[in-house]
């Protein structure tokens, strides 16, 4: 009976395991991508800073994923930290797409004028959108205001929001 249990137990660990590995290959991969195009030399300079961003961007979340999930306060359940890793994979999924879908408006925009409003806009809806509200700042607002930068955005979004309303309203320009 002890040797049945003790195998269930395994069994039920690596099936935890394996979801656990699952659910971080998302950001993980997304960072990993980011930080590699951010080191590389062959890369024009506008896409290593867009990596940089993103690579940034991903580890902000997850250092801030971090920060919960070691909380010694209090007691997750095993729910709760799935759900938190679930979070940390949107997040990182959503400022992947959002940082794109920036990219593809700006290249669209023919006009500087045009270029600004895009710009405006994304800035404005990152701001507007925190998911931590972070009294950190200095470090929120790394990106946001560098003028070398395209992806002046906040990093501290809820990018899944984010990534809602901006497209909500380009469709209503």
């Amino acid at each position: 009976m002890k040797k049945i249990f003790a195998l269930l137990l395994l069994a039920c660990m690596a099936v935890t395991m394996n979801a656990q590995e699952t659910q971080e290959r998302v950001f993980k991969q997304i960072y990993d991508k980011a930080f590699k195009t951010a080191n590389d030399p062959k890369e024009p300079m506008s896409t290593r800073k867009a990596a940089a961003f993103r690579a940034d961007a991903v580890n902000y979340l997850s250092n801030k994923t971090l920060t919960v999930m070691t909380d010694t306060t209090r007691h997750l359940t095993g729910a709760e930290v799935a759900s938190i890793n679930n979070q940390l994979d949107s997040m990182a999924y959503f400022m992947y797409d959002y940082v794109n879908l920036f990219n593809k408006e700006y290249s669209r925009a023919k006009t500087k004028k045009d270029k600004q409003s895009v710009l405006k806009l994304f800035r404005e809806v990152s701001i507007n959108n925190p998911l931590y509200n972070d009294p950190d700042r200095q470090l929120v607002l790394s990106y946001y205001n560098r003028e070398d930068f395209l992806t002046q955005f906040s990093l501290d979004t809820d990018w899944v929001k984010a990534v809602a309303e901006v497209k909500e309203r380009l469709k209503n320009r």
